[in-house]
Formats: structure tokens, C-alpha cells, sequence
């Protein structure tokens, strides 16, 4: 890890989010992680989404500790009534812990006078979700929110027809290969965030750097593919990708 922090230091990578597809606060080491990379790498700002059910008040203390040291903490909160968060995020997870988790660190937060790290609520819009009512809920606590579009994960998930709010439509312009490096635990860059199945390893960190995965040819001819919109030429998990937009 120190090696790629330091090459993210050295090529002034504007942000860094030590996490990709699985929860964060889950590993125990996730803050001397975020320490690591302020030492390291600190022109970086640091990012986590977390989906809330971990924030309680151990890491809460945490955070405090970090101080400015983690910038943006996103929470993922589908709405305002149970049913529909149940159904959006399904396991164990209940709407009224994580949301008391959440006004727990706000509270804390204002009690510190801190301005970092940037609390936001995040949800993804669906017809299940009230976002007007939730979006004025989390505005009358003081606390940012936002909707992000659904999408079909590349291809990998089957959308329902009864939750996109317009229309799934192919994902162009696409700006995730232009923009971000999605580095696996053990080293392999993928395309995409939502390539959980490792279709497309542009590279690996264990035999290559990473300015060279980012500017090498298969990471180039995506971008080309893209702008060029030749999708034929794309892989598959691109050439599937679905988002919802307005109708």
C-alpha cells in the first residue's frame, strides 16, 4: 500500500476512497488506513461511503480523532419508512439505527465545531423511495443529501421495470474510465466499480505501476471506445451498462 501512496502523492491524485465493493467500516483497520494516506499521500482528500449500520459511537470516536484527516463520509439511507428500506437494503440493516447513527455523528460533529469530515446522505432514486420527503427530512436536521440515478451495475442486475423512475438508458457519456482507478485488495485495477467479476484487469499493481495501468492500452482503448462511441469495440460490462434517466 505504502508504494501506491506514494506514487498517488508523487502524481497528485486529487482523491482517494480506501474501499471498492464491500463496507469499510467492517475492517478494523479502516482508520489508521485513512491516517496512512494523510501521511503519505496529503494532498489527497479522502473518502468513505458507509452504509451506517457500523456507526456507532466507537467509530464515531474515530472520526472526531481524525480530525480533517477524512473529508467526506457518505451514508447510504434508502428514504424515510421502513418498508422501502428494507426492501432497497436488505439484510439486517434497520432504518431507525442506522438514522439515529447518522444525527449521533451530526451531533457530535456541531459539538466540535468541525467542518470535516462533509456528512451527506446518499440514496438511490427508485419509485419504492420517497426522495422529496426524504431529501426535506434530512434538510430539516441539518444534514446534507443527495440522490444518485440507479443503474443495472453493468449489466449484472435485472431492474425491475416497476422502480426506475424514467427510463433505463445506456450509460453515455460514461465518466467512471476517464476519471477513477479501481484498485481490487489484491493489487488488480478493473474497469469499473461495479466489475465485481473481474471481466476487465487492466493491469496489476503487483508487476506494474500504476501511471502505466492508467496509460496503458487496454485502459486507452476503453477511453477511446467511449469517445469515439464505438461500443461495439467496448467490453461487454460497458456495452451493458443501463442508468435510469428522466423519461
Amino acid at each position: 500500500m505504502h508504494a501506491l501512496l506514494d506514487e498517488c502523492a508523487a502524481r497528485h491524485v486529487r482523491r482517494i476512497s480506501p474501499y471498492l465493493m464491500n463496507e469499510p467500516l467492517v475492517d478494523a483497520r479502516i482508520w489508521e488506513t485513512v491516517r496512512t494516506i494523510n501521511r503519505r499521500a496529503p494532498g489527497a482528500r479522502v473518502t468513505l461511503t458507509t452504509n451506517g449500520s457500523l456507526l456507532g459511537p466507537e467509530a464515531v470516536r474515530e472520526i472526531l480523532a481524525l480530525g480533517p484527516g477524512l473529508h467526506e463520509l457518505a451514508v447510504s439511507v434508502q428514504g424515510t419508512e421502513d418498508a422501502a428500506y428494507r426492501e432497497t437494503m436488505r439484510g439486517r440493516l434497520t432504518l431507525g439505527e442506522t438514522v439515529e447513527n447518522v444525527l449521533a455523528l451530526a451531533r457530535a460533529l456541531r459539538a466540535r465545531r468541525a467542518v470535516r469530515p462533509a456528512l451527506t446522505v446518499t440514496m438511490v432514486g427508485t419509485r419504492l423511495i420517497d426522495t422529496a420527503r426524504a431529501l426535506a427530512y434530512w434538510s430539516a436536521q441539518g444534514i446534507a443529501a443527495r440522490v444518485t440515478p440507479l443503474d443495472n451495475q453493468g449489466g449484472l442486475v435485472t431492474i425491475s421495470p416497476d422502480l426506475p423512475l424514467g427510463v433505463m438508458a445506456v450509460n453515455d457519456p460514461c465518466p467512471r474510465p476517464h476519471k477513477q482507478a479501481y484498485v481490487m485488495w489484491d493489487g488488480d485495477v478493473v474497469v469499473c466499480c461495479t466489475d465485481y467479476r473481474r471481466s476487465v484487469v487492466l493491469g496489476s499493481l503487483r508487476r506494474q505501476s500504476l501511471h502505466d495501468i492508467w496509460n496503458g492500452p487496454a485502459a486507452m482503448e476503453i477511453r477511446r471506445a467511449h469517445i469515439e462511441k464505438d461500443r461495439a469495440a467496448l467490453p461487454p460490462l460497458c456495452r451493458d451498462c443501463r442508468i435510469d434517466r428522466p423519461a
